[in-house]
C-alpha cells in the first residue's frame, strides 16, 4: 500500500517519495508486524484456549515438559497473519520476489495448519502423514524451480550453480536436473530442521530471527548494484525488496517471543516452524546463498544432525549417542535449565550469523 502511495501521489505531494526507499518501508514493516502480534496475541491466545487447542506432550520426552501439556499451540497462524498483513501494507506487490514469498508462505502455512489441525481434532494424533507433507514440499520446490527458470535470477542466463561462500568466484555447476534435486532436499530439509529445533520455549524463534536478519543484510546488498560488488555478491535486480519481507518476519518473531519465552503462553506449532523454515530456505535460494545458510543457520544443522546420528546409531549399534535427541533435550537431561539451553543456542546462532557475514567480507 505504501509503495502505491508513493507511485500515485509523489507527483503532487513530494513527501510521499520517502515510501520509495526500501530501508524505510522495512523499518515500518518491523514495527507494524511486531505491534500486530503484540496486540492480537493476547486475544488470540484466549481464543485458542477456549477452543482447547493445546499441545500434546510426548510421554518419552523430558519429565520437566509434562507441565506444558495443554499449552495453546498454532501460534504460527498469528505469525503468518502478521507477515502477510504487514507485507500487504509495506511491500512492493509488483515485485516478483515478494509475490513468490507470499505464495510460498501460504502454501507452507496450509501444510503446517493441516498438520496441527489433524492433531488437535484427534482424527489423527500423528497429524498429516509424512507422504502428504513431502508431496506438498515437492509442489513448492517445483514452483520455486519454475520461478528460477522463468525469471532467470542473474542476467539473461538460467543459472543452476551453487556459490562457494568460502572462495571468491568459485561455483559448483549442477545442471537443471541435479539442481532441482538439490532444491527439493534443501527446501524440505530446512523446513524440517527448523521444525525439529522447535522443542523448548523460545528456542526456535531466536535463531529464526537471527538467521533472517543476516539474510536481510545479504538481500539488501544483493539488490544494490554497487554494494553487491563490494561483497562480491551476484547482483540480482529487485532482490533488495526482500528486506521488507524479512523484517516483517523479524518483527513478527519478536512479537511472538513476547508470549513464547519461558514459561510459554503459546507454541507456534508446525504452522509456524515448517513455514518459517521453508521461507528461510527459499530466500537463500533466491539470493544464491544456499551454502551460506549452512553457516548462519548452523543451529538448525546441528539439531538435525543430532537426530540423524541418534537414529543411525541406535539402528546399527543399538546404542544412543545422546541422552535424547534433538540435542537440546540432551542438554536438558544433563541438568541445564531450559532457559539456559535456549539462551546458549541463541548465542551460538548470533556467532554463526556474524561468521557468515565475515566470510562474505573476507573471501
Amino acid at each position: 500500500m505504501l509503495y502505491y502511495i508513493y507511485q500515485y501521489l509523489y507527483h503532487d505531494l513530494s513527501v510521499f517519495r520517502i515510501f520509495r526507499y526500501i530501508t524505510l518501508r522495512a523499518m515500518i514493516a518491523f514495527v507494524t508486524s511486531f505491534l500486530f502480534v503484540l496486540i492480537i496475541g493476547k486475544p488470540f491466545i484466549k481464543f485458542i484456549k477456549n477452543k482447547k487447542v493445546g499441545e500434546d506432550i510426548r510421554e518419552l520426552g523430558p519429565a520437566t515438559h509434562f507441565s506444558k501439556k495443554g499449552t495453546p499451540t498454532m501460534g504460527g497462524v498469528l505469525i503468518l497473519s502478521s507477515i502477510i498483513f504487514t507485507t500487504l501494507i509495506t511491500g512492493n506487490l509488483e515485485n516478483k520476489f515478494i509475490i513468490l514469498l507470499l505464495l510460498i508462505t501460504i502454501l507452507f502455512g496450509v501444510i503446517g495448519f493441516l498438520d496441527d489441525f489433524l492433531k488437535w481434532s484427534e482424527k489423527n494424533k500423528k497429524g498429516l502423514s509424512p507422504k502428504k507433507k513431502i508431496l506438498g514440499q515437492v509442489i513448492i520446490s517445483i514452483l520455486v524451480f519454475v520461478f528460477i527458470i522463468k525469471y532467470k535470477l542473474i542476467g539473461n542466463n538460467i543459472d543452476f550453480s551453487l556459490v562457494n561462500p568460502l572462495i571468491k568466484n568459485s561455483y559448483l555447476e549442477l545442471g537443471a536436473f541435479f539442481y532441482f534435486i538439490f532444491l527439493l532436499f534443501f527446501i524440505t530439509g530446512t523446513s524440517n530442521a527448523v521444525n525439529i529445533t522447535d522443542g523448548l520455549d523460545g528456542l526456535v524463534i531466536g535463531p529464526v530471527m537471527i538467521t533472517s536478519s543476516i539474510l536481510g543484510i545479504v538481500a539488501y546488498f544483493t539488490g544494490h548494484l554497487e554494494l553487491s560488488k563490494y561483497l562480491n555478491l551476484y547482483y540480482i535486480e529487485g532482490s533488495g525488496e526482500i528486506l521488507v519481507y524479512i523484517l516483517a518476519i523479524v518483527g513478527s518473531g519478536l512479537g511472538f517471543l513476547w508470549y513464547n519465552f519461558y514459561p510459554a503462553e503459546i507454541f507456534m506449532g508446525d504452522t509456524g516452524s515448517l513455514t518459517l523454515g521453508g521461507i528461510i530456505a527459499v530466500i537463500s535460494i533466491l539470493l544464491k546463498q544456499e551454502l551460506l545458510l549452512l553457516v548462519i543457520g548452523f543451529v538448525f544443522v546441528i539439531e538435525t544432525l543430532s537426530v540423524i546420528i541418534q537414529v543411525g546409531s541406535y539402528k546399527t549399534r543399538k546404542k544412543r549417542v545422546f541422552r535424547m535427541a534433538p540435542i537440546h533435550h540432551h542438554f536438558e537431561l544433563k541438568g541445564l535449565p531450559e532457559t539456559k539451553v535456549t539462551i546458549r543456542f541463541w548465542i551460538i546462532s548470533i556467532i554463526c550469523g556474524l561468521i557468515g557475514l565475515l566470510i562474505l567480507k573476507l573471501r
